[in-house]
């Protein structure tokens, strides 16, 4: 046995090689628990964010939530938070609106909210024109043909004193922009939309004469050439005596 195996062996060197490698041990375990409490502690992470302080309405707006104290902030873990959570530092849109009521204590998320339509953009009404909403059946529109941007002229059919039916220009002229839900501005394409609502831009004077056909005669729909319906029945409505087919 050589100088070399037997320092090995002997009892002081191995003893003090075990206590080396209790101490290599002991420090590698101190920094894995460093490792390991920091990483606990960033899971554990207090994060402050917004929960509903009273109970919050359909409906209600992310401005009248803050104008109103509606809600309050806590700190929550940050690993137990819900993506899209609402934060001092993260909100949505003031407009946007509560898609259903929120319970006192439940969190804010974005999620939870809608930006409603702006109802100036939804409808685009004409500078000096009403709109007016009429019922008409599939074929007093023209087989669902007229769209958003349509321009139509509005018969109505009544019987006179004899019981004959009469039916006579109303207007030569009527702007559509809507139809059922869909404008010009939103609809996708023009697929024949299915709904008997047509809403017409017309001036204060003429919304009065289509409201009150609408209650008391039978309307129809036309559609002309090119979609200028000026080209038949003239610009004004002098020249829709021709049209007409009794009195």
């Amino acid at each position: 046995m050589n100088s070399f195996q037997r320092f090995v062996r002997s009892p002081r060197t191995q003893a003090t090689m075990a206590l080396f490698l209790s101490i290599a041990v002991g420090i590698g375990t101190y920094f894995y628990l460093l490792g390991y409490q920091a990483r606990v502690a960033s899971s554990n992470e207090l994060v402050p964010v917004y929960v509903a302080k009273s109970e919050i309405a359909s409906g209600t707006s992310y401005a009248e939530i803050v104008a109103g104290a509606l809600m309050e902030t806590k700190e929550f873990p940050s690993k137990s938070l819900p993506s899209g959570v609402i934060t001092p530092d993260e909100s949505v849109e003031a407009t946007s609106t509560t898609k259903g009521p929120l319970a006192p204590g439940q969190l804010l998320v974005a999620s939870y909210f809608t930006q409603e339509a702006n109802p100036n953009l939804a409808l685009e009404i004409p500078n000096g024109s009403l709109a007016v909403t009429i019922s008409v059946d599939d074929v007093s529109r023209v087989g669902n043909f007229v769209l958003p941007g349509s321009r139509v002229v509005i018969f109505t059919t009544d019987s006179n004193s004899s019981g004959q039916a009469v039916t006579k220009v109303l207007m030569p002229e009527a702007l559509v922009i809507g139809i059922g839900n869909q404008t010009g501005l939103n609809l996708s394409s023009t697929t024949p939309v299915p709904s008997p609502l047509v809403t017409v831009a017309v001036s204060p004077s003429d919304a009065q004469r289509l409201i009150q056909a609408s209650k008391s005669s039978q309307i129809t729909l036309a559609l002309a050439y090119e979609n200028d319906p000026y080209s038949l029945v003239g610009t004004s409505k002098t020249s829709i005596s021709a049209f007409n087919s009794g009195s």
